[in-house]
């Protein structure tokens, strides 16, 4: 163990760990960051890491623990910012249409994890990523919930899907990339299911019945 490593010990080496592995997955791959480079980054013994992490699968479930808790200290946040639903919306996604253009930005960790693993024996994975979706999925009902008009349901889902899709081209742009219209893309969405004179918003894009 190197002299630095010492100093780390307790529950501040787990949040090493854990650090260095989130950049290395989302740098790589999960698939192609084995458990012997992260202990070498951290400058641990194996030993070490196993003590808090028993398997990979433990250190990537810790990883995207993290990644869900830091995105809903930003959401969080920014609602205790914009109490009225319509502004939170707007303060939302501008800092989720910020984060997709960063330069840095390689797309959605849970979506780019759950792009990895596959198989009933990965499915505590999957099912990690899908819960972090479906509490985006939740908050957006919530808010056009509050915003009134009967397909509140269904604008949150479109709302949620343009979200979704500006974080994964925004994983692939470097610059001048479409996710700099998701602000856009929700104000059409608004118009459509919330107009502005005030009568019932139509049934956009439903099935005829």
């Amino acid at each position: 163990m190197s002299e630095a490593a010492k100093q780390v010990r307790g529950e501040a080496l787990r949040e090493k760990l854990v650090d260095i592995a989130a950049e290395l997955f989302y740098a790589n791959g999960v698939r192609a960051v084995g458990v012997d480079e992260v202990v070498r980054r951290a400058g641990v013994a194996k030993a070490s890491l196993y003590r808090w992490f028993p398997s990979k699968d433990d250190l990537v479930l810790a990883v995207l623990q993290r990644r869900d808790d830091d995105f809903w200290a930003k959401w969080d946040s920014t609602a205790a910012h914009h109490p009225d639903p319509r502004e939170q919306l707007d303060a939302q996604l501008t800092w989720i249409q910020d984060l997709a253009m960063r330069t840095d930005y390689r797309g959605c960790a849970f979506v780019n994890t759950a792009a990895e693993f596959d198989g009933d024996e990965s499915q505590h994975i999957r099912n990690r990523c899908l819960d972090h979706e479906e509490e985006l999925r939740r908050r957006l009902r919530a808010l056009t919930g509050e915003l009134g008009g009967p397909h509140s349901d269904r604008l949150a889902d479109r709302l949620h899907i343009s979200i979704v899709g500006a974080l994964a081209v925004g994983g692939l742009y470097r610059v001048n990339g479409p996710a700099a219209e998701l602000r856009a893309l929700a104000a059409d969405l608004f118009s459509a299911y919330l107009p502005a004179d005030g009568r019932p918003a139509r049934d956009v894009g439903a099935h005829p019945r």
